[in-house]
């Protein structure tokens, strides 16, 4: 029983869902800010459909990748659609109209651009010109999307503004998602070859995709040694070294592990509402 439930939540993709409001805490007692309650529900409904959505989209890539979790996706397209847009409606209704600035409607704009075009054609005329099949931009346009969402949206709705430690989080969690996003790629790269992909893994091969990976996490242990170092951030922020050790521990010894074993991603998720809380908690008592 408690197996089945612990499958349809991965199928369902709501390990993910359930990570945005955690990172989204954790994030405002490291920095202190009180973000409001209603954009955590904004946040988490947004990464819910938006992760839906997704699963209807991936078509090509999914039925080499993960042809069970297509099939239950298409089995449930009607009920998938009629969420997907009730509820991003429903999500962006909130964020206009219980206080609208222009700042935020302009990110709200754009959070809706990148979730809906990462997927989905931006010319109809052609269904393979999405976000998702452009080089570089994919990546780019992930670490934007959550960076934006996570921190920046909430930022700008707790009207306070943003300082060193505000840019440090925002940089360290660009890179952070560029580096899960490129590692997911070295997973799925037979599906995205033949879906046409052009991921880094694809277009450059695993080995230089995993050059990357380690660039982007030896920036984000710079951002954090540098900010100890010069007293920009508290020694709890110490605690944000562990994950980039983790991912390059990952990266440099057991590639395969990464490539071919597709639920480790499902676990690395999880393990990271798990830092996030811990984080959180140990900020919010010491930071």
């Amino acid at each position: 029983m408690l197996k089945r439930i612990a499958e349809a939540f991965i199928l369902n993709r709501l390990h993910i869902v359930a990570s945005a409001p955690m990172v989204m805490w954790c994030w405002s007692e490291f920095l202190k800010m009180r973000f409001r309650g209603v954009d955590y529900l904004i946040i988490t409904l947004a990464v819910a459909c938006i992760c839906q959505w997704n699963r209807l989209t991936d078509v090509e890539e999914d039925e080499l990748n993960c042809p069970a979790d297509l099939k239950d996706a298409q089995a449930k397209s009607r009920a998938i659609k009629v969420f997907c847009y009730s509820g991003g409606i429903i999500a962006v209704m909130i964020a206009l109209f219980t206080e609208f600035t222009w700042p935020t409607a302009g990110l709200v704009a754009f959070g809706v651009a990148v979730g809906y075009f990462y997927n989905s054609p931006l010319l109809p005329s052609k269904p393979h010109l999405r976000l998702k099949n452009i080089f570089i931009i994919k990546n780019l346009s992930s670490g934007a999307g959550w960076s934006a969402g996570l921190l920046v949206f909430p930022m700008l709705r707790a009207q306070t503004q943003p300082d060193e430690r505000f840019l440090t989080a925002f940089f360290y969690m660009f890179a952070m998602v560029m580096t899960y996003e490129i590692m997911w790629d070295m997973r799925d790269a037979a599906g995205d070859a033949k879906a046409g992909i052009r991921t880094l893994p694809v277009v450059l091969g695993i080995n230089s995709a995993r050059v990357y990976t380690v660039i982007l996490q030896l920036v984000c242990l710079v951002l954090i040694i540098s900010g100890l170092a010069n007293a920009r951030l508290t020694p709890v922020w110490s605690l944000y070294l562990l994950p980039s050790i983790m991912l390059l521990t990952l990266i440099i010894f057991f590639p395969r592990l990464i490539r071919y074993n597709r639920s480790l991603s499902h676990v690395m998720v999880m393990a990271l509402s798990c830092f996030a809380c811990l984080g959180g908690f140990v900020a919010a008592r010491f930071g």
